[in-house]
């Protein structure tokens, strides 16, 4: 899984300036825009993409409440004579270091320029085989996750009961028919993506899953390193869309792979919503304007949870969603304003300081900078191993034990 959703993030990065730009009005699937216009597709954008890191905040919650439960059990089990009962399995989770922070922006870098020069029918159809097998475990994964939430709700027996599959042994009926499910979205968006005027919400469905199960996975320990990752990024974005065609003489890296070169067809890397006043027209925003900022959103979830921080004025989470949603409208307004001539924007160079800045200043102002900054996550370090030496110590001991 880890290895997947690497290659997928390093995706997401190369896809950013979809065809008429990050988060732009553009409508390259079907036909362009002369000039900047609002319309309803912009609203959903907003709505789509808003409403996924709500949901990614909400599990990022639930997921930290469930680890640091496990966490508290371990250590009061230590801590007593009897041992106590056994703690809960752990979730995979893959956490980000420095090396691995600047590691991503370089493979993002890599990645596009050998996608530039050797995008092809042969190398478009192998991105696509790559793209529907993330796909199918993504939603696999999502389903799953839904489904284990609704149990704990009301019990479903015959769900749960357990099968024996050739060659896969042994699972649940659940697991099984969400896998199902993968399948069939994936399978049937590749069939009819080019046919159906529908096969945007397929894609729309893949690649909020997507973007749910990075976020899911791939964890922030603390805001060193978010101001190493999301800079560094930002800047990758803004030299392939301001500097870079200066170079290559007025030609677009990220819009030669994002439209897929000779092959006419574009990448499926962005979510696309339509205009439903013109139909054909579209608005599309790449799946790293979402997964990336949201990375920061989901830590302050996290910070959130682990620190007992309710109340939306209390709420890191809640400042940094309107932080993502204030970038957003400065992507628009600077496409709006056709700032660069660019016919698009580096949605990145407005949401990183718009989601960075702020819990920056208010974790100075509220004393929790120190903390933010130097110590990881309880729950992160024990998912290092504990080797990490950025731990609270007797602090998170303490925090931990309380009810």
């Amino acid at each position: 899984m880890a290895v997947a959703l690497m290659m997928a993030l390093a995706c997401l990065a190369r896809a950013d300036d979809g065809p008429g730009g990050e988060g732009s009005g553009g409508d390259d699937h079907a036909k362009r825009k002369p000039h900047f216009v609002f319309d309803s597709s912009i609203v959903l954008i907003f709505t789509v993409a808003t409403g996924t890191l709500v949901l990614a905040g909400l599990s990022a919650r639930l997921q930290a409440r469930k680890e640091m439960a496990r966490l508290r059990q371990k250590l009061t089990s230590g801590l007593g004579e009897g041992g106590g009962a056994p703690a809960e399995e752990e979730e995979p989770t893959l956490v980000l270091s420095e090396k691995m922070a600047v590691f991503i922006v370089i493979q993002a870098t890599c990645g596009l320029l050998i996608m530039y020069f050797l995008l092809s029918n042969i190398f478009f159809k192998i991105i696509l085989v790559f793209y529907a097998l993330i796909s199918t475990q993504a939603i696999w994964v999502q389903a799953t996750f839904l489904f284990e939430y609704l149990s704990t709700k009301r019990r479903m027996p015959w769900m749960e009961r357990s099968i024996n599959l050739p060659l896969l042994g042994s699972c649940q009926v659940y697991q099984l028919a969400c896998l199902v499910l993968g399948l069939a979205v994936s399978v049937t968006w590749a069939v009819v993506r080019t046919r159906a005027n529908w096969a945007w919400v397929l894609q729309d469905v893949s690649g909020i899953c997507i973007i749910l199960t990075i976020l899911a996975f791939l964890k922030l320990p603390n805001l060193k390193i978010a101001c190493i990752l999301l800079p560094l990024i930002m800047m990758y974005d803004v030299f392939f869309v301001y500097i870079q065609p200066l170079i290559f003489h007025n030609e677009s890296v990220m819009k030669k792979v994002a439209t897929g070169g000779s092959t006419h067809e574009i990448l499926p890397m962005a979510l696309i919503l339509p205009n439903l006043g013109t139909p054909g027209a579209y608005s599309m925003l790449g799946y790293g304007d979402i997964a990336l900022p949201g990375l920061l959103l989901v830590y302050a979830a996290s910070f959130d949870e682990v620190h007992r921080l309710g109340g939306a004025l209390k709420s890191y989470f809640w400042m940094e969603l309107a932080g993502y949603v204030l970038g957003l409208l400065c992507t628009y307004g600077a496409l709006a304003l056709d700032i660069g001539g660019q016919q698009g924007q580096p949605a990145l160079l407005y949401l990183v300081p718009t989601t960075l800045v702020p819990i920056l200043v208010a974790s100075h102002v509220r004393g929790h900078l120190g903390d933010m900054f130097y110590s990881n996550l309880a729950f992160l370090d024990d998912a290092q191993g504990g080797v990490s030496g950025h731990g609270g110590g007797a602090e998170d001991r303490e925090l931990l034990l309380a009810d």
